[in-house]
């Protein structure tokens, strides 16, 4: 412990503003567990919203950090949904899940659809009566005024997808360009050109989600691995534009042991997500991107299945 103690006090010296945030986490990480263990409150409340997760391999261990995080906020969904497709977890969850499920946690089984776990699920149930759906991530600590936040955001914008951190697609002439080069997101405007990146959170209007399930299990072929992808081309093609809530990419706490094995090395360092876009856009998706035109609403004009042409197609995108 003494040894311990010298090593901190060395760091603070030499770094105090890393060292002041590894302590924050440390002790942010025992409040969640002590919650954990002695928490009687319920983990879902009055938010008119449907909360969903999904982990996998060794991450099983870690996400009732990020599940503890979302209800000990402000606002608390109407339901909390974490979907996994692994035998083992689903027999035999962590017994950090078994308490939360005590509180209302559900914990519910379907097929291994990798990323996509987190909405595709969820739209298959959807009804009238459907909830927007929030779909989190289960790598990071998000803040007690995070579903409050995107609730009111939705709120004054309810036909809109909206997150917390965004990227714009960005052009090479009338090719989108590689996924590298896209923008970090700024601002609130409305855009077709806005994509959300999970990590941070994601609100899906009811509306979206029947368009969602209409597209079915296409993803598995054209884009696997890259939820972010495949969402905004849904979107995109069904008229749905999305805005980030506020001016600036919310940036939330990692959970320490969850980035090994991440999609980040396989999709944007080496180029999987620009595979996936290439798969995933049609001719008029980029077409509709590149004018993002402000009266431009409502389902694509004869799209009912997914074109072959890309963003490399060689016609003129701007030909009526």
């Amino acid at each position: 412990m003494s040894n311990r103690l010298v090593r901190v006090g060395v760091e603070l010296v030499r770094n105090p503003s890393v060292a002041a945030r590894k302590i924050h986490v440390k002790i942010l990480l025992a409040t969640l567990r002590l919650q954990n263990r002695m928490g009687r409150r319920l983990v879902t409340g009055g938010g008119a919203v449907v909360v969903n997760l999904t982990t996998h391999g060794h991450r099983i261990d870690y996400v009732f950090y990020a599940l503890e995080s979302i209800a000990r906020g402000r606002v608390r969904p109407s339901r909390l949904i974490l979907w996994l497709d692994e035998e083992h977890a689903l027999e035999h969850p962590p017994r950090e899940l078994r308490r939360l499920q005590s509180r209302g946690l559900e914990i519910l089984r379907c097929p291994n659809y990798g990323p996509h776990k987190k909405q595709y699920p969820y739209a298959q149930t959807i009804d009238d009566e459907a909830r927007p759906l929030v779909a989190a991530d289960d790598d990071v600590l998000y803040p007690k005024s995070w579903l409050g936040d995107l609730l009111a955001a939705a709120a004054r914008h309810p036909r809109d997808i909206i997150g917390m951190r965004t990227h714009t697609v960005t052009f090479e002439g009338t090719t989108i360009a590689p996924y590298y080069l896209w923008v970090p997101g700024s601002g609130t405007e409305a855009s077709y050109r806005n994509v959300c990146t999970g990590v941070s959170g994601v609100i899906y209007p009811p509306e979206f989600l029947a368009a969602l399930r209409l597209e079915g299990e296409r993803f598995l072929d054209l884009a696997p691995r890259a939820d972010d992808i495949w969402v905004h081309a849904v979107s995109v093609r069904h008229g749905f534009r999305t805005r980030q809530a506020g001016e600036r990419q919310a940036e939330y706490i990692a959970i320490p042991g969850t980035q090994k094995g991440t999609l980040y090395r396989e999709n944007v360092v080496d180029g999987g997500n620009d595979v996936q876009i290439r798969a995933t856009y049609g001719f008029g998706e980029v077409k509709r991107l590149l004018q993002d035109a402000p009266h431009d609403s409502g389902p694509l004009s004869g799209i009912t299945h997914h074109s072959p042409a890309t963003a490399t197609d060689d016609r003129d995108p701007y030909a009526h």
